[in-house]
């Protein structure tokens, strides 16, 4: 009897176990997927970045008082690019720890590059009315 409990717990540990890495390659997928879209909206905020940096200088140079929308804009711009940046350093694709722990940092991760991309795409939708 103790045989079958035992075989019957490891059992039940190895399928936990397998269903963890199971988990955890699914979230690293869904993490580099997300991050490539993020790289690709990063590259359109970098670029609008751009446009409204030229179009500031050139109301500064027709001495346009009206630029604080603007440059409010590129500072959102900026920010964003500054968080991705900041998620991207930091991120561990090796994360060291349990398999618990493991799980709930890409999870952590997960949400952290999703917070990313909103906030590239917010930034990048405010600058729109600037770029004609």
């Amino acid at each position: 009897m103790n045989k079958l409990k035992n075989l019957s717990l490891i059992i039940i540990l190895a399928f936990t176990a397998c269903q963890q890495q199971d988990n955890e390659q699914a979230i690293k997928k869904t993490i580099d997927d997300l991050h490539n879209e993020a790289m690709v909206i990063n590259e359109k905020a970098i670029k609008t970045t751009f446009k409204l940096d030229s179009l500031l200088e050139k109301k500064r140079q027709e001495k346009d008082g009206d630029t604080i929308a603007l440059q409010n804009s590129i500072h959102q711009l900026h920010l964003a690019d500054e968080k991705m940046m900041d998620w991207m350093h930091g991120f561990q694709l090796d994360f060291k720890g349990s398999k618990a722990e493991a799980l709930q940092y890409f999870k952590n991760q997960l949400d952290s590059v999703k917070q990313v991309q909103v906030q590239l795409e917010k930034a990048i939708e405010q600058a729109k009315p600037f770029i004609k």
